[in-house]
């Protein structure tokens, strides 16, 4: 055996392997660069690997067989023809050429994107023009190219992925997803988009999907020129796509190094199970989605998505996101309502103990709390928004809290001011900052937003705006309002029951007469009974109110079967102009106890400046700072 390896030495096979690895891995390391940089497929890098690998054993047979000589390559005389310094001279090199080679292997490994992420930054940093301006972008709902439809919700996940991880980066504003996303399926011009959304990037892509392969290509628009100032295609396997999310987020970085500086920027894989992650990129879009039966399917993929990987942190707050958030799209009873906030609460403790930083989680747990512990559901609300500064979601949460719970004016629209920069076209924010903003006196700004709140699909806020459009007299636009949003005004407030069209014409009616005051409350309960032959669960509520008929009001929220409606809609219509008449009723101090307000005012003091007074009518608010 010794005296083989005596003649491999002899005939220099060591050596030939040695160099013949060398040049390989710097072969391929030529390709791995070149090729994406060409557009070429994938398999083109796979098949010079594949001849680098079959090259090495016919290097080793022709290594074996001839020897360079001083009249060239000759076949193997069986003398040793180089003398030994120069063979010392050829190992020593050959040695020196593996060491390298066996250095930037062991680094490039831990450092798996390290050579492609610093060859995009140099490409890019040379290719774009800086700008100077403070640095904003939207990301907007990459395009589904896949060949199957359902994948949407994929190409949104992806497109998704990369807003969160650049939110991240400190000194870039980034527009919230609600309103990026509106524009999906759109023709609107990319500087339109930028105007609306307040940003003077925006970053646009197509995602396909197919097998276990994906296609993602993203290009950065300078908004105010409509200039391609980066784009790049990105073909991987399925198993890479968080170092995908990555590069785009170094690349768009790299294009405002200028501006925001250098950034660490890195994407930590959330599972390891990719069916883990296709079922939560769909249960997250549906619970966007909201909607009973939407909010459900989420509820039934993010359990999925656990199931698949309990250590799935980010799953977990979304599945408790959807428990809670459910409640206020169905007909629960009370142990309905309790039960699923329980579910609630164990996925967000979940979430919390995988991943302490999950800040969705801990607002669950606030917004879990809600006014029976107001005070520490503000705390942990507060904790939440500060976790995520640029979560315009959680903002708006804290707001609500704020002004439902507290009667904190300056507080709530400082806050809802927040939320509305970061994501000015969402419909929940406009509404209730609207709200907000008619208790504040600037009563035009606030329909304004209400109107568009309404006309974006959430109409939870237009039963305000016609309270105070009653309120000041404004019987005639109040109409034209009902006519225009009816449905919404009417379908969505009772849960989209399934009113027949004659009956919603007979709800339209109504109204029109209740804008005209030409109904009274004994006939709106007379109505109320022939609707509810049909229709068990229905009810007047603000109809009553809006007749001045205040004690059926009071009847028909404290009597409600379930806490939702009388904890999220009483206080919103009581906290406006037109809500003075609810406030500073002595039958608001239950409802008071109802939602555990007083702890709740102990620590912040009455609502909107109001006192507590005991008279001849009894224990009451008296308010008399509430705007007109």
């Amino acid at each position: 055996m010794s005296s083989f390896f005596t003649e491999l030495k002899r005939r220099s096979v060591f050596r030939v392997g040695a160099a013949y690895l060398v040049a390989g891995w710097i072969l391929l390391q030529v390709a791995d660069a070149l090729f994406p940089a060409l557009n070429l497929p994938d398999w083109t890098t796979r098949f010079v690997v594949g001849l680098v690998v079959l090259g090495f054993p016919v290097a080793l047979l022709i290594a074996w067989a001839f020897e360079v000589t001083p009249e060239g390559v000759k076949r193997d005389s069986g003398e040793a023809l180089a003398t030994e310094s120069s063979s010392k001279r050829l190992n020593v090199a050959t040695l020196i050429g593996v060491a390298i080679v066996i250095v930037l292997f062991v680094w490039q490994q831990l450092n798996p994107t390290i050579a492609t992420k610093e060859v995009a930054q140099e490409k890019i940093a040379s290719d774009i023009a800086l700008t100077s301006a403070a640095p904003s972008v939207a990301v907007l709902a990459f395009e589904n190219m896949s060949p199957d439809p359902e994948n949407a919700f994929f190409a949104e996940g992806i497109s998704e992925e990369i807003l969160n991880v650049l939110a991240g980066v400190s000194g870039l504003q980034v527009a919230s997803r609600t309103s990026a996303f509106s524009f999906a399926n759109t023709d609107t011009p990319i500087p339109e988009i930028a105007s609306k959304l307040s940003v003077n990037h925006v970053l646009e892509g197509s995602v396909r999907k197919q097998g276990m392969r994906v296609r993602i290509t993203a290009q950065l628009i300078d908004a105010e020129n409509d200039k391609h100032l980066w784009s790049d295609t990105y073909d991987r396997e399925l198993t890479d796509i968080f170092v995908v999310q990555e590069e785009i987020a170094r690349a768009i970085s790299t294009a405002l190094l200028g501006v925001i500086g250098m950034s660490e920027i890195s994407v930590d894989a959330p599972t390891k199970d990719f069916v883990a992650y296709e079922l939560f990129l769909s249960g997250r879009k549906l619970f966007y989605l909201r909607g009973h039966d939407e909010l459900e399917a989420s509820i039934r993929d993010l359990s999925a998505a656990v199931a698949r990987d309990p250590t799935f942190a980010e799953a977990w707050s979304y599945l408790a996101a959807a428990q809670s958030t459910s409640i206020g799209y169905g007909d629960y009873i009370e142990a309905e309502i309790q039960a699923r906030n329980a579910l609630a609460s164990e996925s967000a403790a979940k979430a919390l103990e995988l991943d302490p930083t999950q800040a969705l989680a801990v607002a669950i747990q606030g917004q879990i709390l809600g006014s029976s512990e107001g005070v520490a559901a503000i705390n942990l609300l507060r904790r939440a928004a500060d976790m995520a500064p640029n979560d315009a979601g959680l903002l708006m949460w804290l707001a609500e809290h704020y002004f439902r719970v507290v009667g904190d004016l300056s507080e709530s629209l400082a806050l809802y001011e927040r939320a509305l920069a970061l994501d000015p076209l969402s419909g929940i924010n406009q509404g209730v900052a609207g709200i907000a903003y008619l208790m504040a006196g600037k009563r035009e700004r606030g329909r304004e937003l209400i109107e568009s709140a309404t006309e974006a699909g959430w109409g939870a806020a237009s039963d305000m705006l016609l309270m105070d459009l009653l309120h000041t007299g404004e019987g005639d636009r109040a109409v034209a309002f009902v006519k225009a949003h009816f449905d919404r005004i009417i379908v969505d407030h009772s849960h989209e029951m399934d009113y027949s069209r004659e009956e919603v014409e007979q709800l339209l009616a109504i109204w029109q007469r209740i804008s005209t005051g030409k109904i009274t409350g004994d006939e709106l309960e007379e109505i109320e009974a022939t609707f509810q032959a049909q229709h068990p669960d229905f009810l007047f509520s603000m109809e009553f109110f809006a007749v001045s008929d205040l004690d059926r009001y009071f009847d028909r929220w404290l009597d409600a079967k379930n806490s939702i409606g009388l904890q999220f809609h009483l206080p919103r219509l009581a906290y406006g102009p037109a809500g003075i008449r609810i406030v500073e009723h002595p039958r608001y101090m239950e409802v008071a106890r109802r939602l555990h307000l007083f702890p709740v005012w102990e620590e912040f003091g009455y609502p909107f400046e109001c006192e507590l007074v005991n008279d001849d009518i009894g224990e009451h608010l008296s308010c008399a700072n509430w705007p007109e």
